[in-house]
């Protein structure tokens, strides 16, 4: 019997990889391609778009030929930013969330009082990480390659145009723009005129199982397959993590450390942080996303590696070595605190010049009390984080952990420790974004009739660590001195 295939095509700052699965949530195919002509904060669009193009095409050549259809899911890391002629070619590099140019406009920004009540409507900080931002340094530095941009878009939007002909933004991506209005969905008329650009430049909002069919000329494939292929817009890789991990009920927070790190709750009802320490972005039309991201994830232990220890920054060397002065010192890190802050901060500070600080350092600590210190400096961040969490969404019982951290059981058992609740990881490796993806095409073609149907296939078995009460009073009182460092 003919079998219907899901994709999830996941856009990233590293790389883009794609994951196809059978009805059953079945791997079947997946694959991954690194970029080489950009870098962190600056990515090359054409690039994105090659490696994308290649990925889908080496799955439609691998299916079965007597595959009944293939459905493709599509996610993108937020906050990027690209300028486009009326062909689509790109008029610049891609900036990405990392790009901190429009910095020195924030103190402006912040003063403005009409901008200040532009967070209670979009839901987005402001910081340089926002499009909305970008925009409006990119109006006082560079206002003629401004006006000749015929689009502003994401990179999401710049490979949907070419797949498919249409300039649309799902509304998952356009909520973190600063530019849109999570009430209306759709973009918010004073913050647009206010960054510097006209609606025209902004793609059309669309919901996330919006379904386009793609233009053949970029995939040749599709002639050699007799099956269809749809795509779907799907919708940011946040968002869609916190679905792909199955996070959709009250209680429970996705927690994901990769380079950089984030931790999410969902809720039905429309919220905005009065504090605005917390973003909210839209997964779909009955969920938004709640949360608070960080810089300092795995970033941060690869430049002590790099410029402190003097050793090959390799993300699974860093985390081996890392791994294993955890298992070599106490908790606590012999007194020594650390407010691991070396890339600037984004939640609950949104500050970009932020920096990180090392307390109690005394002539007894060695280098693995300073690697243990950052450890838990990452996850005292996400217990303030999660204190934060608990006044949008109450109680938080369980922690749904993914990413590269989970490689270390070590890191796994400090977290619960430091947040006090177990630490959950699931026995499927699938990248959650990408499985997320999966599960609005799933939902666009009528394979599922909710995302709540979603969680019944995703359940692969958990493994819980479970926070240690001895320790945990160690932390608490850790945690107290971390707090009056960071002064929030």
């Amino acid at each position: 019997m003919p079998m219907r295939y899901f994709a999830g095509l996941d856009i990233g700052t590293t790389h883009t990889k794609l994951i196809v699965t059978d009805e059953q949530l079945h791997v079947v195919f997946q694959a991954k391609k690194g970029y080489e002509l950009g870098h962190g904060a600056r990515l090359d669009a054409p690039e994105i778009l090659s490696h994308s193009i290649y990925l889908v095409e080496a799955a439609l050549l691998q299916l079965p030929a007597a595959a009944e259809s293939l459905v493709i899911g599509c996610s993108a890391a937020m906050h990027s930013l690209l300028l486009c002629d009326d062909q689509g070619a790109a008029l610049s590099t891609l900036q990405t969330w990392a790009d901190n140019s429009s910095q020195p406009i924030l103190p402006r920004l912040r003063e403005d009082r009409e901008v200040a009540v532009f967070f209670a409507v979009t839901g987005t900080p402001l910081h340089p990480m926002s499009p909305f931002c970008k925009l409006a340094w990119l109006r006082q530095q560079h206002p003629a390659l401004l006006d000749h941009a015929a689009k502003c878009v994401g990179i999401k939007e710049y490979l949907w145009y070419h797949l498919t002909g249409y300039w649309e933004i799902d509304t998952s991506l356009a909520s973190a723009t600063g530019l849109f209005s999570l009430a209306d969905q759709y973009w918010h008329l004073p913050a647009v005129l206010k960054a510097g650009i006209r609606p025209d430049q902004l793609s059309l909002p669309v919901p996330a199982t919006h379904i386009r069919q793609p233009l053949a000329n970029l995939l040749p494939a599709l002639h050699k397959v007799d099956y269809p292929v749809s795509l779907v817009i799907g919708g940011s890789d946040g968002c869609l993590a916190q679905l792909g991990s199955g996070i959709l009920s009250p209680g429970a927070a996705a927690l994901t450390i990769g380079t950089s790190g984030a931790i999410r709750i969902t809720r039905k009802q429309l919220w905005t942080d009065e504090e605005q320490k917390l973003f909210t972005y839209i997964l779909d039309g009955d969920y938004c996303v709640i949360g608070g991201a960080t810089n300092n994830g795995g970033i941060a232990l690869q430049w002590w590696q790099e410029a402190v220890a003097i050793k090959p920054g390799d993300p699974g060397a860093v985390l081996t070595d890392f791994n294993q002065a955890l298992l070599r010192t106490p908790a606590g890190a012999g007194g020594l605190t650390c407010v691991p802050w070396f890339w600037g901060e984004r939640a609950p500070v949104w500050d970009a010049e932020a920096t990180g600080i090392f307390a109690g350092v005394t002539s007894s600590h060695e280098q693995v009390h300073f690697q243990r210190a950052m450890v838990e400096g990452i996850c005292f961040g996400f217990r303030k984080l999660l204190q934060h969490l608990e006044r949008a969404g109450g109680s938080i019982h369980t922690i749904a952990a993914s990413g590269g951290f989970t490689a270390s059981e070590a890191w796994l058992t400090t977290m619960a420790d430091i947040l006090r609740r177990p630490v959950e990881i699931t026995a499927e490796g699938v990248d959650k974004s990408a499985l997320g993806a999966i599960a609005m095409a799933m939902k666009a073609s009528g394979q599922l009739d909710s995302l709540e149907a979603f969680a019944a296939l995703t359940d692969a078995g958990t493994r819980r660590f479970l926070p240690n009460q001895e320790t945990q009073l160690l932390y608490d009182k850790q945690f107290q001195y971390y707090s009056r460092l960071c002064q929030c």
